[in-house]
């Protein structure tokens, strides 16, 4: 499996220089993300593609590819495999669709194209897929161009079954500030799955957690064993769990729905993190880059009364307690307030004091507290406030790992620079109140999933 991420040499089959053909934004992307292997490229006429020469003869390629990415259409591929696989290929990116997703004649091809791959030993990524990226390697196979200045590079390994899913997770991560390790587009998943990616996976350096979108699950025991002996978070989003669903997912990648209550059940046991939504699992990826949450104690600390108001719903309804602040802590805190006014509860209101400086060094009182095993910090910011919020992330951050307490940030105003703010990657910032405190129920041992979307 190293060296399908590792190649030293791909060879790119199905290109042309015509500004439609999809191939070429594969030797594209290769190009622009650093890969620094040799690249081989195949298509129906000779010619050159950004500086690299394209043969028309399968029998005139070099030898001995480790990686061969293939966009031809569906009738094609066996053959190719078939020729590819004699001169030493092993290793098949195969992003071409039309195979058993499309019906009775694809499902012949594709178990045409099984039967080969099991023989000779194949390890084969798709059919019907976008590919591989590895942000450390360079090796990028996407056939849609992408911008290495935009995927940055980071902890967090996305492995999918649809590869539209996942490269949304993969611009949501970078957004955040967090970045990629490795994205895989799984497709049929012909030959190689979730469990193959996942062992693979766990011994990458450069992967501290993965992100897992699934329509189905290849085999369930493997897959639970897998998990469980994974000592990296997981979080799990799958899809096709009810049959509204069923359809479109067999048609898009061949999909069977899985039971529910088995899958959830299962993910429990395993101590990982079931997701039912896209925001239920960036919030949980965005948690796990935080300490352990070690008790059921939160304080909730607001500039917002409402937003307190609606993050202590939200505690209740997860069942964590929220402890009332001890005396000398609220003897400190009423010797910063200006009016000397102060509503001594859990959660704590802050909006009488407009000193936000002021704000991280209540938190870290807070974190000084054995009482409490993490703070949810609920901040707006107005006009030149905003000059202070990467102050504020670093002072939350540098707290978090002082006192290896979980502290959730939500941070509200102007959405243009809460996203500007999210990109800096300093810390975590979550989207609502509601999101920063079940942000928290993931770091619990074992994880508390909330069972709604919000």
């Amino acid at each position: 499996m190293e060296r399908l991420f590792q190649p030293g040499k791909v060879g790119v089959i199905g290109v042309s220089p015509s500004l439609e053909n999809l191939g070429r934004n594969i030797v594209w992307n290769l190009i622009r993300f650093g890969f620094p292997g040799e690249v081989v490229c195949y298509g129906r006429r000779p010619g050159c593609i950004y500086g690299h020469r394209i043969y028309d003869n399968l029998q005139h390629l070099p030898p001995d590819i480790d990686v061969a990415v293939i966009l031809l259409p569906a009738p094609r591929v066996p053959d190719v495999v078939e020729h590819l696989s004699r001169r030493g290929t092993q290793r098949f990116i195969i992003e071409t669709g039309g195979f058993s997703e499309y019906g009775a004649e694809g499902e012949e091809m594709e178990k045409a194209l099984k039967n080969l791959a099991q023989e000779r030993k194949l390890k084969i990524v798709g059919p019907n897929c976008i590919g591989v990226t590895d942000r450390v390697s360079g090796l990028v196979t996407s056939f849609m161009p992408l911008d290495p200045s935009k995927i940055r590079p980071g902890p967090v390994a996305v492995v999918a079954q649809s590869g539209g899913v996942g490269l949304s997770y993969v611009n949501l991560l970078c957004e955040e500030g967090l970045g990629i390790s490795k994205f895989v587009s799984m497709g049929n998943k012909l030959i190689l799955n979730e469990t193959d990616f996942l062992h693979h996976l766990e011994t990458d350096p450069h992967t501290k957690m993965v992100l897992l979108y699934l329509e189905s699950i290849s085999n369930g025991r493997a897959f639970y064993q897998v998990l469980k002996g994974m000592d990296k978070p997981v979080v799990v989003h799958k899809s096709n769990v009810t049959e509204a669903s069923a359809q479109i997912a067999r048609f898009h990648t061949a999909a069977l729905a899985t039971k529910e209550e088995v899958l959830t059940g299962a993910i429990a046991q395993a101590g990982k993190i079931r997701a039912l939504n896209n925001s239920q699992a960036l919030a949980a990826i965005k948690a796990l880059c935080l300490p352990p949450l070690k008790g059921n104690n939160l304080a909730i600390v607001s500039r917002s009364g409402g937003e307190a108001v609606l993050a202590a719903d939200a505690a209740g309804s997860m069942g964590f307690q929220l402890p009332p602040y001890p005396q000398p802590f609220l003897r400190f805190v009423r010797n910063l307030f200006r009016a000397g006014v102060i509503r001594p509860t859990n959660p704590l209101d802050l909006g009488d004091l407009f000193d936000i400086v002021k704000y991280p060094e209540i938190i870290e009182e807070i974190a000084k507290e054995e009482t409490f095993h993490g703070v949810v910090f609920l901040i707006q910011l107005f006009d030149r406030e905003w000059e202070l919020v990467e102050h504020i992330m670093k002072k939350t951050s540098e707290i978090c790992q002082t006192y290896q307490k979980p502290i959730s940030l939500f941070l509200g105003g102007d959405h243009q620079r809460v996203i500007k703010a999210k990109a800096q990657g300093i810390h975590p910032i979550f989207n609502s109140p509601h999101e920063a405190v079940e942000a928290m129920g993931f770091l619990l041992t074992p994880p508390r999933s909330p069972r709604t979307s919000y």
